[in-house]
């Protein structure tokens, strides 16, 4: 792909030596040295314009050049100027001119290599905006018979008739019995007892974490080499006060639990319930047999 900026600026030069070289333009055999000289500083200027890409500046004075010395190379310094500010289809036009004027000059083979270009990307342009232009009437389509399917399923709807609801059998509503204390005695009792004796459980789990993180402290502590530290001490200490006293909290709330538990038992001889207490050093439980209140 070309991507040349070039100029020529041998127009002088070929001015001033002979220009009969360009018979199809029809020139006298020599050129006015004053108009030369003239040319070759609207080409100077034109050049620095371009490389300013000041375009339009640079394609006037290549054109003041070409009315006082219509060499073919100025057809193909106007035509690159005109591409490099966008203009593909004016620069085509000047591309076509040189070839027509100059057709085995210079720059007729990176003409032709341009011209070829911009036509390959006029192609791809064109082929982009069918594609799009396709790609929406498919949108469009598809759209038009989403909208139709949606309305033939609605008509489709209403036509069918309407289905009446199948009527529900109704059972008659028992209303229930209150059940009074009196006819399960001791029955707060015993759910107390087993609230007791669940929180003591808990208790007795807690304490049992402290003192497995009091012992673990004291093994660190007692290992060979290790440092003293307050409060690591302080922290062990801690873990075996909680580890007591939740011992002795969980305790007391078995013991009481178990004691509401049978009195409400005694309550109820109809009915037997058992309740057991499982501790070990990695579980805490409470089982409970028979009839629960």
């Amino acid at each position: 792909m070309y991507r040349t900026t070039t100029s020529v600026t041998v127009l002088l030069t070929l001015a001033l030596g002979s220009v009969a070289t360009t018979p199809a333009l029809a020139q006298p055999a020599t050129v006015d040295k004053e108009k030369a000289k003239t040319a070759k500083q609207y080409v100077d200027a034109g050049l620095a314009a371009q490389n300013a890409k000041d375009y339009d500046t640079a394609i006037t004075l290549y054109q003041k050049a070409y009315d006082l010395v219509p060499h073919p190379v100025l057809l193909f310094n106007i035509a690159q100027a005109h591409r490099l500010a966008g203009r593909t289809d004016v620069a085509v036009g000047f591309y076509e001119r040189y070839l027509a004027a100059d057709a085995k000059g210079a720059q007729a083979r990176t003409a032709r290599a341009l011209l070829d270009e911009i036509a390959a990307k006029q192609a791809a342009d064109a082929k982009k905006i069918q594609d799009a232009k396709k790609a929406e009437e498919t949108r469009k389509a598809d759209d038009a018979r989403k909208v139709e399917d949606a309305r033939k399923a609605e008509a489709a709807r209403k036509a069918q008739p309407e289905d009446k609801a199948p009527e529900l059998e109704t059972q008659p509503e028992i209303p229930e019995t209150p059940v009074s204390e009196s006819a399960r005695p001791g029955r707060s009792l015993r759910i107390a007892g087993i609230a007791a004796a669940g929180a003591g459980a808990v208790a007795f789990g807690a304490s049992i974490a402290f003192a497995l993180r009091s012992g673990s402290i004291s093994d660190e502590l007692s290992m060979p080499g290790a440092p003293y530290d307050p409060g690591r001490i302080r922290d062990g200490e801690a873990a075996e006060r909680n580890a007591i006293i939740a011992g002795v909290v969980g305790g007391a709330l078995v013991a009481g639990g178990v004691a509401l538990y049978v009195l409400g038992v005694k309550k109820r001889n109809a009915q037997t319930e058992q309740m057991a207490i499982s501790v070990r050093s990695d579980f805490v439980g409470v089982t409970f047999g028979g009839v629960l209140p």
